[in-house]
């Protein structure tokens, strides 16, 4: 853990699981229906987000080692990025 003592994580672990409900929330308005555009940024964002205040806060990165942290939300970011492209895809009729 880092010695940033600006973060209750207890706090953080909290304000995480939220912002995963609201997501839940959110693609559940649609159960057997794409995914209208903002909805499916919201929820890419969310996650990048999330994926973000674990790697800084709970992994202890934050000021640590900053180019692995960079990497690890390198992964997450292009994973959206993969996700978003697809759902393109298909709204074009392109993807498989």
């Amino acid at each position: 853990m880092s010695d940033d003592k600006d973060i209750w994580l207890p706090g953080r672990a909290v304000v995480v699981i939220l912002v995963a409900v609201v997501s839940a929330l959110v693609a559940a308005q649609w159960k057997h229906e794409a995914l209208p555009l903002v909805a499916f940024a919201m929820i890419l964002g969310l996650a990048i987000v999330k994926a973000r205040w674990v790697i800084l806060d709970f992994m202890g990165l934050r000021r640590v080692r900053p180019r692995l942290a960079i990497a690890l939300l390198a992964w997450p970011a292009f994973f959206a990025m993969a996700a978003a492209a697809r759902a393109a895809l298909a709204a074009f009729g392109t993807a498989g």
